[in-house]
């Protein structure tokens, strides 16, 4: 994670991402692949056309799959970690998800389909954990006191 690193609501890193990344340079090729590996990994039940796979970022969409973007505790902030009451309940879910997702892909994908992958989807814990601790001024349990 850079400082020009773009973090959804969840902790996705939506600038690592294959379909961020291909939307922005409009390569209709890099978005054919996406909606291949898509399909391939179970993210969706067939192969998605173009349109459907483009994708310019998740922050604050209406549409969230978690369903973050409703939470009353998220106003003027970025993500979920710069709230006080990170993390809350909701995250026991994604995180699981987060996980199975890590699995799924580490025996479906190749190694560099897999290294993507997990860049921009399989660290949200500790992504928001770390902005968390920033914003709030916490250690981490394992610094020295």
């Amino acid at each position: 994670m850079t400082m020009e690193s773009i973090i959804s609501v969840c902790g996705d890193v939506c600038s690592e991402c294959p379909r961020y990344i291909a939307t922005k340079n409009n390569s209709i090729t890099e978005l054919e692949n996406v909606a291949r590996l898509w399909h391939k990994l179970g993210f969706r039940d067939r192969v998605i056309g173009i349109e459907e796979i483009k994708c310019t970022g998740c922050n604050k969409k209406p549409n969230c799959g978690y369903g973050l973007t409703t939470c009353e505790h998220l106003m003027g902030k970025d993500n979920c970690g710069e709230c006080e009451f990170f993390p809350c309940p909701k995250f026991d879910v994604i995180f699981k998800k987060s996980d199975i997702g890590d699995e799924i892909c580490k025996m479906q994908c190749n190694i560099n389909e897999y290294l993507v992958l997990k860049r921009a989807f399989f660290n949200k814990k500790e992504i928001l954990t770390k902005i968390h601790r920033l914003k709030f001024n916490l250690k981490d349990k394992n610094e020295d006191n």
